[in-house]
């Protein structure tokens, strides 16, 4: 349960309900409802927020709106309207896209980030209609592994606390935070035409790969130490990936293919034997099973509903390819009744793209409105650091690590993505020794390890503590 707070918004009809969610999203972790009140009933503690909190009592925290920041949110683009101001706090530097007069508007630099506000207001996209990192603010401001958002919840924490209210921040059980391992099941074999006619053809003998005779020689004998040894090598991932998350007492999340509509899709039955035998040891050691949509069903007004009903209606879904489309991804999946999207993290590099590490509600900037689905937010893909950046093992290692101390510091959930290619080293050489350094640096630092669904579900039911009487403002928990 949560504790209670009085907060009163003074803003445009329009502005209101973009101000109550980030106020929500900003409280909710720290153990706090919002209790929606007019001025007047603003008399101990509670938040001011507006452009006018001369005659407030002493114990009432004002936060400062601006006429611009409304106005920009009704017309802007997709950058702040002015200089982005860095303020110190504890010894680090931060980020706040919007002032109040000479204070930070945390609400309103809250909203951009959570909001996917520039993500609405730029056109750049990628060859796979994704919003690129590099036209990002956080490529812009070099912030992308740093969580503005949750900064600025722990300066409100300072100021309730300096007010005499005592935050209890919710955790994940009886952990502070969490690591979610999830794999998109890309593909339920290795041994295919296309990757044999590659491995027999192409690189020996058309040299595709451009390296020279001894070179192509030694791949072609990998090649065939591998494809005689017994099983398929994606099949052994798949159920290797299983064990030595179980072996460390932990769940995951596997997101399933239930269909394929074009190139990028590799089409595999969700009834295939294999995978019925793997579902059931999966689903009967809890772990969970998501979905991995097909190419185009980021967009397409039936694929994901479609591909939801025939995988069972799971409660979670990463889009492939990362593909996401504001506002039309985030209504489809509400649509199919998902709870839990992990698809927003940035395809060429790790980090955070909403600038938190902690689970938030997605918003619907057109029709401004809160969603039922919950964002586990994408900090790190194995793809992204070996094949996009480039990085050796230890140095991916290392960047992986420290990631995961950030979340550890603000309390929050590690989403980490790995395919079921692990263990190739022919194609993908330390892939699997990062998955299991990973898994063993969340035991020794006494991270829950859980799936997508598990973890939210403990962290909603809140810290474990008896709370002050709950509002049961946030009516879509």
């Amino acid at each position: 349960m949560s504790q209670c707070l009085p907060c009163c918004v003074e803003s445009t009809a329009e502005f209101r309900p973009k101000a109550q969610y980030a106020l929500q999203m900003l409280l909710f972790p720290l153990g706090i409802d919002p209790k929606w009140v007019v001025r007047n009933e603003l008399t101990g503690v509670g938040i001011y927020y507006g452009s006018a909190p001369d005659g407030l009592p002493h114990s009432i925290i004002s936060l400062r709106l601006t006429r611009e920041t409304e106005e920009y949110f009704q017309y802007g683009s997709a950058y702040p309207p002015a200089a982005v101001r860095w303020v110190e706090w504890d010894g680090a530097s931060w980020p706040v896209l919007f002032m109040g007069g000479d204070q930070p508007d945390l609400v309103a630099s809250t909203f951009f980030w959570l909001s996917n506000w520039q993500e609405t207001t730029c056109a750049t996209r990628d060859r796979h209609g994704r919003f690129p990192f590099e036209a990002s603010l956080q490529s812009a401001l070099g912030i992308a592994t740093r969580p503005a958002v949750d900064a600025y919840r722990e300066r409100i924490a300072a100021l309730l606390a300096e007010n005499g209210i005592q935050s209890r921040p919710r955790s994940f059980g009886q952990r502070a935070w969490a690591l979610c391992p999830t794999h998109d099941i890309d593909y339920l074999r290795k041994w295919r035409p296309g990757i044999l006619f590659r491995e027999t053809v192409q690189y020996p003998l058309l040299n595709y790969r451009k390296v020279t005779v001894g070179q192509r020689a030694k791949r072609f004998a990998r090649f065939l130490r591998q494809f005689l040894h017994p099983g398929d090598p994606y099949r052994n991932a798949i159920k290797r990936l299983f064990r030595e998350t179980r072996q460390r007492r932990g769940t995951a999340t596997f997101f399933l293919k239930a269909s394929a509509h074009g190139p990028n899709d590799v089409a595999y039955r969700v009834n295939d034997p294999f995978l019925v035998r793997q579902r059931s040891e999966w689903e009967n050691a809890g772990f969970e099973v998501g979905l991995h949509t097909s190419y185009h069903a980021h967009t397409h007004p039936d694929y994901i509903e479609c591909e939801a009903a025939e995988l069972g209606s799971p409660a979670s879904v990463r889009q492939h390819f990362l593909r996401y489309d504001l506002p039309i991804t985030p209504r489809l999946q509400e649509r199919a009744g998902l709870r839990i999207d992990s698809t927003l993290g940035f395809a060429e590099t790790v980090g955070f793209r909403n600038a938190t590490c902690l689970p938030f509600l997605r918003f619907d900037v057109p029709q401004n409105r809160v969603t039922s689905v919950w964002e586990m937010p994408l900090a790190v893909m194995e793809s992204t650091l070996f094949n996009r950046i480039g990085l050796p093992l230890e140095a991916a290692v290392k960047e992986t690590e420290q990631l995961l101390f950030t979340c550890q510091q603000f309390g929050g959930v590690a989403v980490m993505l790995w395919h079921g290619v692990l263990w190739d080293e022919l194609d993908h050489s330390g892939w699997g020794d990062h998955f299991m350094r990973t898994l063993d640096f969340a035991v020794r630092e006494g991270a829950l390890i859980a799936s997508l669904n598990d973890a939210l579900s403990v962290w909603l039911k809140g810290a474990p503590y008896e709370a002050a009487v709950s509002c049961g403002e946030l009516q879509k928990l």
